[in-house]
């Protein structure tokens, strides 16, 4: 059984170096109170109320530092591919980091992402309306999707176009194997379901800000998912 999950979670503004941050202190090898007073010392100049800054310092720290007993190996590969990735891929890595921690930020990604499949670009309004037909009508999830719109806009994933409008920007492509097959698992982690097809992974809505090669889903190779059922044109994996 999963352990249950935050319902909104990511409900601030988080910069790219931030999450950059808290990635490399994880690689580097320190420990989680480690991270938690050097992220401290990291933010002071950026955001300075005491009670912001930890509820900022909370989510790098769940992202990155933190690990649910089900998340240890997923979150193990994250910090090697991480040590060896470009810029662009780095990105990648956060975005999936969000998405296994945080199923709200998935539920988000999968609704501009549906947009976006209609439409060059989206206001905030309609975006607001979605989320409240699909996750609720409530301050904090209001307040939450604003902060995840600007963070994604910071991180460069969309771009404002006119007022209180966004639009993607061209795809980052994702050509590594290993990372794709990496990034592909984050669904699992953020799903209620135990086994999902392959198909609904790949054709996920949330992958929108990327242009990732198909055929690179090796499963035969990951050490964090495996194949529970295969017949004819439908392959369900799950979490090992």
């Amino acid at each position: 059984m999963k352990s249950k999950k935050p319902l909104v979670g990511f409900d601030r503004y988080v910069e790219k170096s931030w999450m950059d941050q808290a990635a490399k202190l994880v690689v580097d090898g320190n420990n989680l109170h480690e991270v938690n007073e050097k992220l401290d010392e990291y933010l002071l100049p950026s955001i300075n109320g005491e009670t912001s800054r930890r509820k900022t310092k909370n989510i790098l720290t769940a992202t990155w530092a933190k690990s649910l007993k089900e998340e240890t190996a997923y979150k193990q590969e994250a910090v090697a591919l991480f040590a060896s990735a470009n810029s662009q891929e780095r990105l990648a890595i956060h975005y999936a980091m969000c998405i296994a921690a945080y199923p709200f930020f998935m539920s988000l990604s999968k609704i501009l992402g549906r947009l976006f499949k209609l439409q060059d670009e989206v206001s905030n309004t309609e975006f607001n309306r979605r989320v409240i037909e699909s996750v609720g009508d409530r301050e904090s999830i209001k307040r939450a999707t604003a902060r995840y719109l600007q963070s994604l806009i910071e991180w460069g994933v969309l771009e404002p176009s006119g007022k209180a409008v966004v639009r993607p920007v061209a795809k980052i492509s994702i050509v590594n194997s290993e990372l794709i097959t990496w990034l592909y698992a984050s669904v699992l982690y953020s799903s209620d379901r135990d086994r999902i097809s392959i198909e609904d992974i790949i054709s996920d809505p949330c992958w929108f800000p990327f242009g990732i090669l198909h055929g690179h889903f090796n499963i035969s190779e990951s050490k964090i998912i495996k194949v529970v059922h295969q017949s004819v044109g439908t392959t369900l994996v799950s979490v090992r």
